[in-house]
């Protein structure tokens, strides 16, 4: 009996279409949500403080573990959604940590766009070490 080989890296077409939509639906949200707590930097805090009476940083503190897990556990399996939520995740709980702690904080040198290039940083380098380690 013969066997087939069979590549285990290769993402099937529908897999990748289903990892592009949710990582898609994650990335609108995710704006929305983070214009939302740009526009409204106080309304955001204290929602944040009212959650079950967790300290403001708790929330961005546990989404980035939570999504550093997810990421760990996306390098593990074959699918990459894992791997770009957790990326998201993480980025995102960044970009939390940097309008609770006070946006014009990171403006370093007068330079307005680092507090926007410091979370896009993060998720690039996740999804490049994820494209590297999947490979």
């Amino acid at each position: 009996m013969a066997e087939h080989h069979i590549d285990h890296t290769h993402r099937t077409q529908k897999g990748r279409k289903w990892t592009y939509l949710i990582v898609g639906i994650v990335l609108v949200l995710g704006a929305v949500i983070a214009n939302f707590a740009m526009n409204n930097p106080e309304l955001a805090h204290k929602g944040i403080d009212t959650i079950a009476g967790l300290p403001a940083w708790a929330f961005p503190a546990g989404s980035a573990t939570i999504g550093a897990v997810m990421f760990w556990v996306g390098l593990k399996i074959e699918t990459d959604w894992p791997e770009y939520l957790g990326a998201m995740m993480v980025a995102g709980s960044v970009l939390a940590g940097e309008v609770l702690l006070g946006w014009s904080k990171f403006e370093l040198g007068g330079i307005v766009a680092i507090p926007y290039a410091i979370p896009a940083l993060v998720l690039l380098v996740l999804l490049m070490i994820g494209n590297a380690k999947t490979r």
